[in-house]
């Protein structure tokens, strides 16, 4: 199946959101250093973590509202009120004004819009897809998310620190004219649904929508399962990007000084460049095995990959630590995306889209904590705690497949 052949919305999903993510890639992973730098490293690890939490919250009463009313009107407005924060981030960022507390603050503002955008967005996919078509949309979006975060990142490397300001007008462009697309193309199944009547208050309801998914055991490993896996990945642009950020000695590389931000900016394009260049071959070598054990395999090939890099400082060491997890990563990802979407009911799909969050919510705490816990420890002691969590994570997943299989 090919790019023109997946419906329209899943074609204006991967389109528009190739420029949303790559755009927001030159930036985002950078504000956690601009933060560290501003506030310390505590701080900014406490404030971050409480960033998660909050953003947690947003992601289920949106995944709520997008299950009773428009997903493209909630996708919208979050569009609308992300460009407005960056715009005030760009303000408040300006060396003529610097204020880092308002900038900490309306960056984790951001949390309320990414939590509007993300599970609408990723609902309407879903709405938008057979079961059958949903495998090779899921590689094909994985594909471009990465290829967007490697053009992204490496534009931030390169340019963030002189053209910060540059970079944020973009960014704001972008982010109008995809708005504008959206609202004038993307089709909107839920508005062709009955909508559900509340009967009772809509906290009442939504705790109660909400446990139905906490009570699906299975989806619920999967979930936890995220947590520990992921939070490896995160790592990197909390922990392993603060730690090289101070620690890393530069290097010329192919004459490119390279410090600290750009060695985290150079792991985030290897990274991103191995999956735009081998994520076909990896999945056609692994297709005769057992998708179960895969992905386990691949889980601890990642988490294995990102642990061990807490605890390096040679460059090419740190690529090779790259080169494993994201074998593993290629592994794991599409086919955790292809169970999950089978474990969620039709008319609860942006509920448990959002339920699911807590697992990337929860990865992006305890990759945040991992700043503070890393000023009071060592590098080894990050590296093995990262990957025992990666172990009860793969734990998580064989449990998680044995219930499904029981089930089915």
């Amino acid at each position: 199946m090919k790019f023109k052949d997946f419906p329209k919305n899943v074609k204006l999903r991967i389109f528009c959101g190739f420029f949303d993510h790559a755009i927001s890639m030159s930036i985002m992973p950078f504000m956690v250093l601009y933060i560290a730098d501003e506030l310390g490293k505590v701080t900014s690890g406490i404030l971050l973590s409480i960033n998660v939490i909050f953003g947690l919250i947003c992601n289920l009463m949106s995944g709520y509202y997008a299950d009773r009313f428009s997903r493209k009107g909630i996708l919208i407005s979050g569009q609308i009120f992300f460009t407005v924060l960056i715009a005030l981030i760009a303000l408040f960022i300006h060396p003529s004004i610097n204020q880092p507390y308002v900038v900490t603050i309306l960056f984790m503002l951001t949390a309320v819009s990414g939590s509007m955008i993300f599970p609408a967005m990723d609902a309407l996919i879903v709405d938008s897809t057979t079961e059958a078509q949903r495998k090779y949309v899921y590689v094909f979006n994985y594909w471009s998310n990465n290829l967007a975060t490697a053009i992204g990142t490496a534009i931030g490397g390169l340019f963030y620190k002189e053209h910060r300001m540059l970079l944020f007008i973009i960014i704001i462009i972008i982010f109008i004219l995809n708005t504008i697309i959206f609202m004038k193309f993307l089709d909107d199944p839920t508005t062709r649904r009955e909508k559900k009547i509340v009967h009772t208050h809509w906290v009442h309801d939504l705790l109660k929508n909400y446990a139905i998914a906490l009570k699906d055991l299975p989806f619920v490993m999967f979930t936890i399962a995220v947590v520990f896996i992921y939070s490896a990945e995160f790592a990197l642009t909390n922990y392993i990007g603060v730690r090289l950020h101070h620690e890393f000695k530069p290097v010329d590389l192919f004459g490119v000084h390279v410090d600290g931000v750009r060695m985290m900016s150079l792991m985030l394009i290897e990274n991103t460049v191995l999956v735009v260049t081998i994520t076909f071959l990896i999945s056609k070598l692994v297709e005769p095995f057992n998708p179960k054990y895969v992905m386990m395999v691949g889980a601890m090939l990642y988490a294995g990959g990102y642990a061990i890099s807490h605890a390096l400082n040679t460059w090419y060491l740190l690529l090779l630590a790259v080169l494993i997890a994201t074998i593993g990563e290629l592994m794991f990802s599409p086919i955790y995306s292809v169970y999950q979407a089978k474990l969620m009911p039709d008319d609860q799909r942006a509920s448990y889209i959002a339920f699911s969050s807590l697992g990337f919510s929860g990865a992006s705490l305890v990759a945040s904590s991992g700043l503070v816990i890393g000023a009071y420890t060592g590098d080894i002691f990050m590296a093995s705690y990262v990957c025992f969590l990666g172990i009860i994570g793969v734990c998580c997943i064989f449990v998680a497949m044995n219930l499904h299989k029981k089930r089915a």
